[in-house]
């Protein structure tokens, strides 16, 4: 385990137990978001951590640093990824960060803690819970694959004469996880904020999956072959 991912794995730990009882919630803009209280303390939390122990690197996190630019070297921390499903009390939400080292993500740590899932990964692979995974082998009509982002509605229409086997879970940290431990086959990522997408698709690729990025989409897949059907669909 490099030194990087063993710094992220202790201080997402301790950054989860910040949660307690006391939730506070609040819309964020107009268009249905919200926001808590513990996004707040807990990227404050982590944005410490990280300048106490790598005073050198900058920090991009959604919601104190969302317009700073990723630099040569650099943090991505997403507090509370899958906000609507934590304020819901639903399960699927999870703390995510990533390091990027001479311009190369070289760690990332994806922490689900209600579902008791740690996902990490660096130059050695992917694991979860200590374990190490890999994405499965699945044809991708028979896998299950999700999309999340503003053209779902439209990617989803044309993905039926693909696959029908579509399933939502409202939490990229979730989305791209599960690809990595291979619950997942594809994921369809159409937002551009780099703390949603960067940590998941280190960890897919770590786990022997693919991936393509462009400005307004992000893929990751258990093969090839899904990946250049996503593109293609993705890109009409």
């Amino acid at each position: 385990m490099s030194s990087e991912v063993n710094f992220l794995i202790k201080i997402v730990k301790e950054a989860s137990l910040i949660i307690n009882e006391k939730l506070e919630v609040k819309a964020k803009g107009n268009n249905g978001d919200l926001v808590t209280n513990f996004d707040y303390e807990i990227e404050n939390y982590l944005i410490n951590k990280i300048k106490e122990n790598y005073p050198d690197y900058s920090i991009i996190s959604e919601e104190y640093n969302s317009n700073n630019e990723l630099a040569d070297n650099c943090f991505t921390i997403d507090p509370i990824d899958g906000t609507v499903n934590f304020a819901n009390n639903i399960p699927l939400w999870g703390i995510q960060v990533a390091c990027i080292k001479n311009r190369k993500t070289c760690a990332a740590v994806i922490y689900l803690p209600k579902i008791d899932e740690l996902y990490y990964a660096d130059s050695t692979g992917a694991y979860l819970n200590n374990k190490k995974i890999h994405v499965n082998n699945l044809d991708y009509n028979n896998g299950l694959y999700t999309i999340d982002g503003p053209r779902g509605v439209e990617i989803q229409t044309k993905m039926r004469d693909v696959s029908t086997h579509f399933r939502s879970f409202g939490s990229a940290a979730v989305n791209f996880s599960w690809v990595a431990s291979g619950k997942l086959g594809a994921v369809i990522f159409g937002y551009n904020t780099v703390w949603d997408y960067i940590p998941g698709m280190f960890l897919v690729e770590k786990a022997g999956g693919y991936t393509y990025n462009s400005d307004n989409i992000h893929l990751a897949t258990n093969s090839k072959e899904f990946l250049n059907i996503l593109n293609n669909i993705t890109t009409q």
